[in-house]
């Protein structure tokens, strides 16, 4: 799916989607990873090294130790909502609905709220204490229709999973005001995934999502081991999986379903939503010399020193021309507009002046931390074998 084709569709539906899913197509999500432990074992599972199985909390891309680090994130990025994710935040009660309480007495009762688990923890007191923390949004993920249950020859187990996972969605929704079933777009497994969807349908349940299989560092062994290959060798999207979730889509849509089905491929999360998201938190933290690109990137140009005296005269013109500039002594580089850098170096190139220094221009997310994307040099300090020797 092409973006173009992406952002006709949510033109069209996007007031029926889940309203986790339209502050999240916006960017207006706070992703709260609040423990990489789960111990439901899906072959697909994306989640990276540094997360998979350890007991740690992220706000977005930045690890966390406190609440106050969560707001200041929430702050810094604009958020008007999270979404609480993991591993399974349920192996973590205390803790989720320690940070769910804290989120909406900071932000006020419609800062939105939607949490990721799957039905295997789920019980009337757990649902009580995510109500009283304030939970707008439930979201399940029926994980052994995916695993255990997935194949051939396993007809009986998985409709006698339906029939609890009915039952675990029903109570759900005697609790928590949104209930959605979110699963992963296996390919050619669209017959098991209709019935799956008219079974919750027929319980109450409005939503079911659909995201695009793709492979990770984590999973990719998995995948293949399971038959599964990649699309093409420029994104990380699994052969079959889009073509499963649209006939999906198109058989809820010809029946005339009150069921919203919804397919999230990865352009979407990656063109849309990361977008989005990067954008707002980039007017939040860009310096003043710095440029936001339209993917939300930050750009700006870097002087690298050796020693201080070998910019005298690049500070003497960033003076004279009140040049907003910073200057980092440990990193021994110095910060200013991209534009202005090119301007000043290609005049010093023009006047054959003898560069003691390094430039270029650098684009970079705007994260905490900073992950560059790119680097153009724009003039590159040639040493001499003698300074080399010396370590000058």
């Amino acid at each position: 799916m092409d973006i173009q084709e992406l952002k006709e569709t949510l033109s069209k539906n996007m007031d029926k989607l889940p309203l986790g899913c339209q502050y999240c197509i916006r960017g207006e999500k706070l992703v709260l990873f609040i423990t990489g432990l789960c111990d439901e074992n899906c072959y697909y599972c994306p989640i990276s090294e540094k997360r998979k199985g350890k007991d740690v909390i992220y706000a977005n891309e930045r690890r966390i130790n406190s609440i106050e680090e969560c707001i200041e994130e929430c702050i810094l990025c604009g958020s008007k909502g999270a979404g609480i994710t993991g591993g399974n935040p349920l192996l973590r009660l205390e803790r989720t609905c320690k940070y769910m309480k804290a989120l909406k007495e900071r932000f006020g009762p419609s800062f939105h709220i939607h949490l990721y688990t799957t039905p295997t923890y789920i019980d009337e007191d757990k649902l009580k204490a995510l109500k009283e923390a304030g939970l707008d949004e439930i979201r399940i993920h029926p994980t052994k229709y995916f695993n255990e249950y997935y194949g051939e020859g396993k007809e009986k187990e998985r409709k006698e999973y339906v029939k609890y996972l009915v039952d675990t969605l029903k109570l759900c929704m005697k609790y928590i005001k949104d209930v959605v079933v979110e699963i992963p777009s296996i390919p050619n497994y669209e017959k098991e995934i209709i019935y799956l969807g008219e079974a919750i349908e027929r319980a109450g349940v409005r939503y079911l999502n659909i995201n695009q299989l793709e492979y990770s560092e984590t999973n990719y062994q998995s995948l293949r081991e399971m038959g599964f290959v990649e699309k093409n060798d420029y994104t990380s999207e699994i052969l079959g999986s889009e073509e499963t979730a649209r006939k999906v889509v198109e058989y809820f849509r010809k029946k005339g379903s009150k069921l919203m089905v919804h397919y999230c491929p990865s352009v979407l999360k990656d063109g849309i939503q990361m977008k989005n998201r990067l954008l707002k938190r980039a007017e939040n933290v860009a310096k003043d010399y710095e440029v936001i690109t339209e993917e939300g990137l930050l750009v700006r140009g870097v002087v690298s020193f050796r020693n201080l005296r070998d910019v005298k005269d690049l500070l003497k013109i960033l003076e004279y021309n009140q040049v907003p500039y910073e200057i980092d002594l440990d990193k021994k580089s110095i910060y200013l507009n991209p534009y202005i850098l090119e301007e000043i170096v290609e005049m010093l190139k023009e006047r054959g002046y003898r560069f003691k220094f390094s430039a270029y221009i650098s684009e970079r997310y705007p994260t905490v931390d900073g992950l560059e994307v790119e680097r153009i040099p724009l003039v590159v300090e040639r040493r001499s074998l003698r300074d080399i020797r010396r370590g000058t």
